[in-house]
Formats: C-alpha cells, sequence, structure tokens
C-alpha cells in the first residue's frame, strides 16, 4: 500500500484548543494526541493562539496549526487576543479549512474551541465533539447563552464529570449524545517521582512540613481562602511551609493578601513549572479548596502521587473523592474549615499515610491515562465514517 494510500485509509482527527498553556484541559488534549493509535488516526492539534509551551510535550507525528498570532499573556496564561478582529479571522479561518480539508471528527474541549468546532460542523461533513471542562457556580451570562444556542450543532458532547454532562443537558443537548469520559494521568511518573531535588532547592529540611497545591491562581481556585487559612495554620505550625505551583491573573493579589495577613514569609510562589511530580512528592498535605470544577487533572495527580488532599466537595471533585477515605472535604469558601483540615493532617502522620495510600489506589484504579485513551477510541469508532473522506492536501 503506497504511503498516499494509508494516509486517506486513517481518520483524520482535529484537536481544538485555545492555546497550548499549562493547564488540566490542555494536558488532557496533550496526553490524548500522544496516546492515540496513529496506525488508525491522523491527528491534527488546533490552536487559536501559537502561545503554548506544552506544544513542546507533543510527539513528532502529530500536527499543530495555529489561527492566530500570539494573544496577550498574563502571568502564563492567554488573556486575550491582541485585536478582537483576532476572534473573526480565527472562525473565518477554521471554517474555511474545514470545508476544504473535510476532518473527519473535529474534537474541542473550551468554551470558544466549542463554538470554533460547531461552526467548522457547518461548514463541512465534519462529526463535531465538543467538551465540558467545568461547572461554574455563576457562568458568565453571554458565554452561557452562547452554549445554549450552539449546543444543538454538537453530534457528541463528552463531559470529564458526570455534573458536566448533566450541565450539558440542562442546556439543551439531548441526553443520548452526552457521554462522560474522566481525565486520566500517567500514574507511575507521579507514584514514583523523587522529592529530593525540590526539597533541597527549596531549603527544606526532613523535618519540615510542606503543604501545596497546583493550579492556575485564579480567585475561583479558593486561593484566597488558602491564604487566609494558611495564617491560621502557621500559629501553631510555625516552621510549614505552603507552596503555590502555578501562575494566573489573580497571582499579584494573592500575593499582596499573604503579606496583609502577615504570612507571606511561609509561603512560596514558584510560578509555572514542569516539574510537577516532583513537587508533588516534596508535599506533605495538598489542598485544593476550589470554588467550582469539571473533574480535576492537579488532584488526580496529587492521588497518583499519594498526597493526603483536602479539597471542596464540589462538582467533578466529589466523584474522585471520598471524605475520610481519600481525602478531607471543607465547605467552599470557608477558610476556617480549611484551617481546621490542614492542622489535623499536619498533626496526625498516620492519617496522611493511610489517606494518601488510598487516593494513590484509586487513582491507579479509575484514573490511568490507558482508560481515557481507550474511552476516546471507543468513542471515535462509534462515530467515526464507514469510509474517511476525500481530503485536499494540505501544502
Amino acid at each position: 500500500m503506497s504511503a498516499a494510500a494509508s494516509e486517506r485509509d486513517r481518520v483524520s482527527v482535529w484537536l481544538c484548543i485555545t492555546a497550548l498553556c499549562v493547564g488540566g484541559a490542555e494536558q488532557t488534549l496533550v496526553d490524548l494526541a500522544n496516546a492515540l493509535d496513529t496506525d488508525r488516526y491522523d491527528v491534527t492539534v488546533w490552536t487559536i493562539f501559537e502561545t503554548g509551551p506544552l506544544k513542546a510535550d507533543l510527539k513528532s507525528d502529530v500536527t499543530v496549526r495555529s489561527l492566530t498570532a500570539r494573544g496577550v499573556v498574563e502571568n502564563g496564561s492567554v488573556a486575550a487576543a491582541t485585536t478582537p478582529l483576532a476572534y473573526v479571522r480565527a472562525v473565518t479561518a477554521f471554517c474555511y479549512f474545514a470545508a476544504v480539508e473535510r476532518p473527519d471528527i473535529v474534537h474541542s474541549f473550551l468554551l470558544f474551541d466549542n463554538l470554533l468546532a460547531r461552526l467548522a460542523g457547518l461548514c463541512s461533513p465534519a462529526t463535531v465533539v465538543t467538551g465540558v471542562r467545568a461547572v461554574p457556580d455563576e457562568p458568565p451570562a453571554t458565554r452561557a447563552a452562547l452554549d445554549r444556542l450552539t449546543i444543538g450543532l454538537s453530534d457528541r458532547i463528552v463531559s470529564n464529570s458526570r455534573a458536566g454532562a448533566q450541565l450539558a443537558v440542562e442546556r439543551g443537548a439531548a441526553p443520548e449524545t452526552v457521554s462522560v469520559v474522566h481525565n486520566g494521568r500517567h500514574i507511575p511518573t507521579y507514584r514514583d517521582a523523587s522529592a529530593d531535588a525540590v526539597r533541597a532547592e527549596l531549603g527544606i529540611d526532613d523535618s519540615e512540613l510542606v503543604v501545596g497545591t497546583v493550579g492556575r491562581l485564579l480567585e475561583r481556585k479558593g486561593h484566597f481562602e488558602l491564604v487566609a487559612a494558611w495564617a491560621q495554620v502557621e500559629q501553631t505550625h510555625p516552621d510549614a511551609r505552603l507552596v503555590f505551583v502555578g501562575d494566573g491573573q489573580d497571582r499579584a493579589e494573592i500575593e499582596a493578601h499573604a503579606r496583609e495577613l502577615g504570612c507571606a514569609d511561609s509561603i512560596d510562589f514558584l510560578g509555572t513549572r514542569r516539574d510537577v511530580p516532583q513537587l508533588l512528592a516534596a508535599m506533605d498535605v495538598f489542598a485544593f479548596p476550589s470554588h467550582f470544577e469539571g473533574l480535576p487533572g492537579a488532584v488526580i495527580e496529587a492521588m497518583a502521587a499519594g498526597r493526603p488532599i483536602v479539597a471542596t466537595p464540589v462538582d467533578g471533585t466529589a466523584e474522585l473523592l471520598d471524605s475520610y477515605h481519600t481525602g478531607l472535604f471543607v465547605s467552599p469558601d470557608a477558610p476556617d474549615e480549611l484551617a481546621w483540615a490542614l492542622t489535623r493532617l499536619l498533626d496526625t502522620p498516620r492519617l496522611r499515610e493511610s489517606l494518601g495510600a488510598a487516593a494513590q489506589r484509586r487513582a491507579g484504579e479509575d484514573f490511568a491515562i490507558d482508560s481515557m485513551v481507550s474511552e476516546f477510541e471507543a468513542l471515535y469508532r462509534d462515530i467515526e465514517p464507514a469510509e474517511p473522506k476525500p481530503r485536499a492536501a494540505v501544502s
């Protein structure tokens, strides 16, 4: 069989994301693109913005194409386009490429990507798969309205949580078109990581306890409550450290909050890091007091690392953890409760050990990356055409 014939026999999958910045949805896309069966699928990753440190993590046989130039970057994330016209150009260009190149499947993950994919479906015979990655407690009215208006253009909708699937149905999706595929991670990467280099870098000796969190520094992630709780925790644990891993638009305000409460000296803001497994290994307790979530990859990673977790029982997080079995739950926006739970874990090594071990077992059983990829491939087999569509060559 010629190379050209073999190429035509493969099913073309376009995976769409705003940018390949560091984040949960972005990491899931990268893991999926790298793991899809290349004998069956021809994978292209489309980004709206060229910005993307995760691009380096994609395998060489995954094509990456961008629709606009670099966006406005603030604290590690794309905050906006350099001009509003960039969004119009992105939509026009993507619809044109879809009409000409006729991909078999267009699979998007986030809100604007979903809108892009749905419009492309009007211009091409592609099967459109869109995603639900978070369940906002107070979604912006315009975004929610756009989602409701266009949700019927999706052929299939995949949420990473049951809560997200319910949200899609509430917004007008036919229940039979909605499914759940949980996020997955490569468990051994986190289970087997060493803490030695990170603790040496941060000057943390073996006797010091570390509480940490990983994620974008945003108000909705509960980071202001975490700082407020820490001001209480350090009163009884003056030698403990709090570590923030990640960046985001609210970083300056969170740092200022720590200074106002007088606890900044015991807090490290490390910014975006590529050694998250080693950082998790250096933590004694993982905190995740988010206000709303989809199915947070950061919590799965902490589970895989065997960390005891304090979290809020919101949306997908409640699907990951069982209170007093694999973690401790506290109410959202409740720094006093959060301080109590963190203090209890810092005071109780046996509880830390039992919660961490149970969380690690659950991660290995239910949230391995192989399971996630298998479920997506099963979905693609269900919706892919009997014969791949003829497509124009890409110059």
